[in-house]
């Protein structure tokens, strides 16, 4: 017998998670990287990341 797979779903390590759950790990993962690029103490990511936080005008970091 074959498998079927919903089209709004993905049959990984025999766990099936949908569109909305695929799309929403995708956001949180994003949002993490995002977080620890802009807010890291490590100087040259710090510095790096440091201008574009202030041409942004939405994260204050002072």
């Amino acid at each position: 017998m074959s498998k079927t797979v919903n089209e709004y779903s993905t049959s990984t390590f025999g766990i099936t998670l949908n569109v909305f759950t695929q799309i929403g790990l995708v956001l949180l993962v994003a949002a993490v990287v995002i977080w620890v690029v802009f807010f890291a103490t490590y100087p040259p990511i710090h510095d790096f990341f440091h201008e574009l936080r202030h041409s942004l005008y939405v994260i204050a970091c002072h």
